[in-house]
């Protein structure tokens, strides 16, 4: 019998496993070309390929006398037995492929083309650079490594997907299932390529000839003896001793069927927008792929470089230290997750199913998440901000806001049989009721067209070729448009939302400021000192009380948050050290940059944003006690006597309030009409700290009933409901167009 070790190794690491063999036999194992002694000095060999050490593996069995043996090959070395196979088959007994290569096909990304890039590149750092890496000798010696790389380079696997299926002498494959280097699904492979082939798949890993020597002896000495005299009929048969479980279940196995076999390059892709969709959670999907064996981890690492490359493209493009980061990050990271998933996911997988993977992914990604902030003092107040808005809902994503109300939209589409029947609200408001990029102008114009002047009177801003000249134009509209009131006076982009852009100017300095920073269409709308503002949600229904027709939804004060200072610390350290405050430091801070290293006397109190949107800092909290009769009556009026300049209605959205105090909002007096937003608005009591997730998702589901049931209607007057083609365009322009801050 002739050992053939694997690449890199030597012959030291078959010892175990040779000399649990039986003493009847006669066992050869020794040190191949470029390895350790390189026994014999056969120097007339050139190269380092599995075909070369078949070769030399001839030659010594000659010097040895040796005219039949049985060949077992380990890791590379099973290249090498194929090779032995094919090239003299009357010399070889039977091939025993142990936790062997095979098939280009299961050799890592499965393409000969990549592989071999990874080869030459090694080779690169390795053998050319490394002079320049301090490595302490801990890479072995530079003729090893030239070997190691050289016997992969050299080697083509694409003539052993011929070789295999052409074996006609005995063949044992004993594999590992929780081999890391070879996986598991490649020894399956390789048994279905060779006819003459049985597969013994164990619980080991990669090591088994010294890890468990005794029991990998056992198995080889029972195949062998069988084929000791020639022309005995192989076996063919699958002694599964461990299982396999599919990691992500049932369905998972025809995507893991084309991570095996599918091609490379849509690997990388996938990879790509995996994470950049799912971003952690996707890259932590990525990285147990990789420990599990079932994706290259070469593939992994061009993917997510990939990935890491297009977000530096839109961040920051100039920076040396983020390309790098964009190369390294997913290296480190990958390697991490191939460690993590060896040592602790993978035998959670394997014991605990589709459970289990799912499990050890999301571990993995907090992990990745967490990383080395948990040593810093500011890394762990992200960690703790991080962990207080994941806590309460009125911090978390808008798609996880909206999710519970799908099902709702997914049931009354098929009740009204169309999915955007809903666009048929608000009319007078364009595109499809205000579903997105609406004119705040043209809204205007229909809340004025109501004839009171409880709505902010607004007009476009002049446009012009500079600057200045735009600036010199809106100074001249403030001075003669008596409807402004003058100074102050707010700006805002025609078209956008969550307050961006919108601006007070109290002199010709901040008018020319804004729009040095926004060039877009733009409003100029009278200012109202407040200083309370309010949400309120109105919706229509003509079965209201008698002599209106609608009903406030929802009523919703906008908070602007406080500080009181204690007289000894910072503002900064104020507001990272309040509970609530912490949470949107970066914020406040912006907002107060001139002022954060002052320390005010003790007992004064600090506005943190004037800004009454919730992503800017605002709070919600829900009003119910101000909704008198007389306040929902004021309400409905402006509502009922919205007429857009396309002569359409108002039914559903909410409508910005600013007013002086509760008691004369309760008289349905002292208020004024910013804005109104359409069908895609929110009742913004979602919001509120005080209620839970819970109490948000029934408002929602609620809300989009009412926005379908009411669209319906009017569908059914005539008004026609946008297509899924124009609000795709509709949307693509939208965000192409609306301001950036």
């Amino acid at each position: 019998m002739v050992l053939l070790h694997g690449t890199p190794g030597a012959a030291i690491g078959l010892n175990s496993v040779a000399r649990s063999l039986s003493h009847d036999r006669r066992v050869v194992w020794f040190d191949l070309p470029g390895f350790a002694s390189q026994a014999f000095g056969l120097t007339r060999f050139t190269g380092l390929s599995a075909e070369t050490y078949a070769d030399v593996t001839f030659a010594i069995l000659d010097e040895l006398g040796i005219e039949r043996a049985h060949i077992v090959g380990w890791s590379n070395g099973g290249a090498v037995a194929l090779h032995m196979a094919d090239d003299r088959p009357d010399r070889v007994a039977s091939v025993t492929m142990l936790a062997s290569v095979g098939a280009q096909q299961t050799e890592g990304s499965g393409s000969y083309f990549f592989e071999h890039t990874k080869y030459k590149l090694g080779d690169l750092v390795l053998n050319k650079l490394d002079i320049l890496i301090p490595h302490f000798g801990l890479l072995g010696p530079s003729t090893e490594r030239e070997a190691f790389i050289r016997n992969f380079d050299e080697t083509d696997q694409r003539k052993l997907t011929r070789i295999m299926p052409t074996i006609e002498q005995p063949a044992l494959i004993l594999h590992g299932r929780n081999d890391f280097l070879t996986s598991d699904w490649a020894a399956e492979h390789h048994h279905e390529l060779m006819p003459t082939s049985t597969l013994i798949m164990t619980p080991w890993d990669h090591f088994m000839p010294f890890m468990k020597p005794a029991e990998t002896a056992a198995y080889i000495e029972e195949f062998v003896s069988r084929h000791d005299e020639p022309g005995v009929v192989p076996l063919r048969e699958t002694i599964d001793l461990a299982p396999r479980r599919t990691p992500f279940g049932a369905i998972g196995e025809r995507l893991l069927h084309w991570l095996h076999f599918g091609s490379w390059h849509w690997h990388v892709v996938a990879v790509c927008v995996v994470a950049l969709v799912l971003r952690k959670l996707g890259i932590a999907w990525v990285a147990v792929l990789v420990g599990a064996t079932e994706l290259d981890i070469g593939v992994a690492w061009v993917g997510l470089s990939v990935a890491y490359a297009a977000q530096m493209v839109l961040i920051n493009p100039r920076s040396v230290g983020a390309w790098f980061k964009a190369i390294a990050a997913p290296g480190v990271m990958l390697v991490v997750g191939l460690v993590l998933t060896q040592l602790v996911f993978r035998p959670i997988g394997l014991a605990m199913g589709e459970f289990g993977w799912l499990l050890s992914t999301v571990l993995l990604a907090v992990l990745l998440h967490i990383r080395f902030r948990v040593f810093t003092s500011a890394g762990r107040r992200e960690l703790g901000v991080e962990w207080s808005r994941l806590r309460h809902h009125e911090w978390w994503p808008t798609w996880a806001m909206h999710a519970p109300a799908v099902p709702v939209m997914l049931k009354q589409s098929i009740r009204h049989r169309h999915p955007l029947v809903f666009t048929c609200c608000n009319p007078g408001i364009t595109p499809g009721g205000g579903i997105g990029g609406e004119s705040k102008l043209e809204s205007l114009e229909g809340l004025l067209a109501a004839d009171t002047d409880q709505v902010l009177f607004g007009c476009a801003a002049p446009n012009a070729n500079s600057v200045d000249e735009r600036t010199k134009l809106t100074l001249e509209l403030i001075e003669s448009e008596t409807r402004l009131g003058g100074f102050p006076v707010m700006l805002k982009p025609d078209r956008g939302e969550q307050a961006r852009g919108v601006t007070k100017c109290n002199d010709a300095g901040d008018v020319k400021r804004y729009f040095e920073k926004f060039d877009t269409d733009s409003l100029v709308q009278r200012y109202h000192p407040g200083p309370c503002e309010l949400g309120v949600f109105w919706v229509r229904n003509p079965a209201a009380e008698s002599g209106m027709q609608g009903r406030v939804f929802s009523c919703c004060r906008k908070v602007m948050p406080e500080l009181e200072c204690d007289g000894t610390r910072t503002i900064r350290d104020h507001i990272r050290s309040h509970h609530r405050y912490r949470i949107q430091a970066e914020q406040y801070e912006q907002q107060l940059a001139d002022r954060l290293d002052d320390v005010p006397e003790a007992g004064t109190r600090i506005t943190l944003t004037n800004t009454a949107n919730h992503k800017a800092g605002a709070i919600f909290r829900q009003a119910p006690e101000l909704v008198t009769n007389e306040f929902e009556r004021t309400i409905d009026s402006i509502a009922a006597g919205f007429v857009a300049p396309n002569g359409g209605g108002f039914d559903f959205g909410r409508f910005d309030v600013r007013y002086t105090d509760g008691d004369s909002l309760k008289r349905g007096e002292g208020l004024a009409i910013v804005e109104v937003n359409g069908v895609t608005s929110e009742a913004i009591d979602i919001y509120d700290p005080d209620r839970s997730a819970w109490f948000a998702w029934g408002i929602l589901r609620e809300q989009w009933k009412l926005a379908y049931e009411i669209g319906a209607k009017r569908r059914a007057e005539g008004v026609k409901p946008m297509g899924m083609l124009e609000l795709a365009f509709g949307a693509r322009r939208h965000l192409k167009d609306r301001p950036s801050s």
